[in-house]
């Protein structure tokens, strides 16, 4: 009994001193209670409530702005078309001591199967700019018909389309310039899959580049087959994929640090670097390891500790030691009880990875003993 009871007081000392080692405690909040003053007020207070220090909040859901832009068409979500939700988060979560991340959804674009986007919308004036896969389907097609589909996201703006890195870059670098944010968050900067990444631009800029023609290697053509081919071409192709959102990546990291402002640059990314690397062309141990990413936040959702655990080898096999420090853990709570949430802090902060963003505010708002409870481990891991 003795040794039992030594044995829980050194688990909780030790988990004390390692709680103790956060700074940063964030939370995604999504669009939907960014639309009007009341409801960001209330996520304001709870936030700070709670012991929040970080708040990454939706400026950009799907090709529209909740936001003043001089590009985008503002959220049909805001009732008032005067309203600012980015100026008014930022200005009321500064006075409580929050720091603000604009969260923009990067190179997904629409997923309403019920209407046709407006006529302003990106995707209404440059359809051509949109995403392809290898059976020569693109998204748009895919939504109107995305009964028969399986883990399908929507329509994706083409990274290797000649237009669209630099049509993002203007909207990006009008969050940098015309807003006191602190930090500017990227998602869904990836592509969708394996198998996309074949807008007929993009594979025209790729023939000019390279002087061969994806074409012969899409699904069906006779190519496919030639293990060999294939596997060279595939080799080339992927970082041609992985070249275009790296492009991205770097030149907004450039501009930021020209304009010499405090914002810090992250994105939310898939859970391993192996696997982003591989099947959605995320090479965000690179942009880390490069400089080019101030923070990088894997959306490290699963509920198996052990799934969780691997993606943290992962890593730690591909990111710097010196820059392990730039990655916080993006912890799901949707998806698992309090109990298993706080086993992956557990886990996260004794692999030296402290600090930590949770999915999502939604739940924070709806179940009040896991935001209790919360609150509880927010203060155990006092800035």
């Amino acid at each position: 009994m003795k040794r039992a009871v030594t044995t829980i007081a050194l688990f909780l000392s030790v988990n004390q001193i390692l709680f103790a080692q956060a700074s940063h405690k964030g939370l995604w909040v999504l669009r939907e209670d960014m639309v009007s003053r009341q409801r960001i007020d209330t996520f304001l207070e709870d936030a700070e409530k709670l012991g929040f220090t970080d708040l990454f909040v939706q400026v950009r859901g799907r090709g529209d702005a909740l936001y003043k832009s001089k590009f985008v068409e503002q959220s049909a979500f805001i009732a008032d078309p005067s309203f600012d939700p980015l100026k008014y988060v930022c200005d009321e979560g500064h006075k409580r001591g929050l720091k603000i991340h604009a969260w923009f959804n990067t190179y997904v674009l629409y997923s309403n199967k019920s209407e046709n986007p407006p006529d302003l919308h990106v995707l209404s004036i440059f359809p051509e700019w949109i995403e392809w896969d290898e059976n020569t389907s693109n998204d748009w097609e895919k939504l109107q018909n995305m009964g028969n589909l399986n883990n399908f996201e929507g329509v994706y703006l083409s990274p290797l389309h000649p237009q669209v890195n630099r049509y993002l870059l203007v909207l990006l670098k009008e969050l940098i310039s015309e807003y006191n944010i602190d930090g500017l968050h990227l998602d869904y900067v990836r592509f969708q899959g394996p198998v996309y990444g074949y807008n007929p631009e993009g594979m025209k800029q790729f023939y000019d580049k390279y002087s061969v023609n994806p074409r012969l290697f899409l699904n069906g053509a006779p190519l496919w087959r030639d293990t060999q081919s294939y596997r060279l071409f595939r080799k080339l192709y992927d970082q041609y994929r992985r070249d275009a959102i790296n492009e991205l990546i770097k030149e907004l990291s450039d501009y930021n640090r020209k304009l010499n402002l405090p914002v810090v640059l992250s994105a939310a990314v898939k859970a391993s670097p192996v696997d982003a690397r591989n099947n959605f062309y995320q090479d965000w141990a690179e942009w880390i390891n490069k400089g080019w990413l101030d923070l990088a936040i894997p959306m490290n959702y699963s509920t198996r500790a052990k799934t969780f655990e691997d993606n943290i080898f992962d890593i730690k096999a591909l990111v710097a030691e010196e820059m392990l420090s730039n990655v916080w853990m993006g912890i799901g709570i949707w998806n698992q009880s309090y109990a298993e949430f706080e086993n992956k802090i557990n886990i996260s902060v004794s692999k030296d990875f402290p600090n930590f963003v949770i999915f999502s505010y939604n739940v924070v708002k709806a179940d009040k003993n896991y935001s209790e409870k919360i609150r509880e481990l927010n203060k155990r891991t006092g800035s």
